[in-house]
């Protein structure tokens, strides 16, 4: 496996965000792109990232290559990515060789960890609302919400999505509509849903590598986060409701 980004950051913030939730990760290529999956330790969140071959500047892999890496290790370097930098990653030898450059070169080599590849859940949901917005609208709602409480609901009427979070400190209340330019779209029924928001607060760095999410939720379902990506790649978070 080998392959060149020029948006080293992209690809930092991206790990930056699994790292927030495991602390291993198992990536499988092939040469359609590279697939990132897996579940937290708590079980509430189901991760699912690809990054497609056409995302990269160039990109090689065998019909199929399973490797562990251990988050803390990748993101220790990916730290040192800066704004202009280009990061090439390859396999070699039973490591892992990061290569960041921009005016001068500097490589890493980080072990392979003995993995399985794991047996994902099957995913085949009808969610009742989706809702379409720009990642930094999201990221700036629940980054707002975040102090008030450790719970946030959702929920959605006549094409509108509000995000109401009750505490200690009192409460607040959202509203994104496509009238008022919170939304670029929205569809479906109204619904509700409460999820812990620690985890959704989680997934905001992906303002930086996706310019656009769909929201998609319903009554006692996980909400989906589908954060797009450029040539057709997607970083997917399924979060658990919340059991009062």
């Amino acid at each position: 496996m080998k392959f060149k980004a020029v948006d080293a950051s992209a690809i930092s913030y991206i790990f930056k965000t699994l790292g927030d939730f495991m602390d291993d990760a198992t990536i499988i290529s092939t040469k359609d792109g590279i697939k990132v999956s897996g579940i937290d330790p708590s079980r509430v969140v189901f991760i699912d990232i690809f990054l497609p071959s056409a995302y990269f500047e160039e990109f090689e892999s065998e019909e199929k290559e399973t490797y562990g890496v251990s988050l803390e290790d990748i993101n220790g370097v990916m730290r040192r990515v800066g704004k202009n930098d280009s990061v090439i990653i390859e396999t070699a030898q039973e490591k892992i060789k990061i290569d960041i450059n921009d005016d001068f070169e500097r490589i890493f080599s980080l072990p392979i960890l003995t993995t399985q590849e794991q047996q994902n859940p099957s995913i085949n949901l009808e969610f009742p609302f989706k809702a379409k917005l720009l990642t930094v609208t999201f990221a700036d709602v629940i980054e707002s919400l975040a102090n008030l409480g450790d719970s946030i609901t959702i929920s959605s009427e006549g094409g509108k999505l509000y995000f109401e979070v009750t505490g200690d400190m009192g409460s607040s209340k959202i509203e994104l509509s496509v009238d008022n330019g919170g939304l670029i779209e929205s569809e479906g029924s109204d619904a509700t849903g409460n999820y812990g928001i620690e985890y959704i607060l989680n997934t905001t760095k992906m303002r930086k590598p996706s310019d656009t999410v769909q929201l998609l939720f319903g009554s006692q379902l996980p909400l989906k986060l589908h954060f797009e990506l450029p040539q057709g790649g997607y970083g997917d978070f399924y979060i658990a409701p919340r059991v009062e």
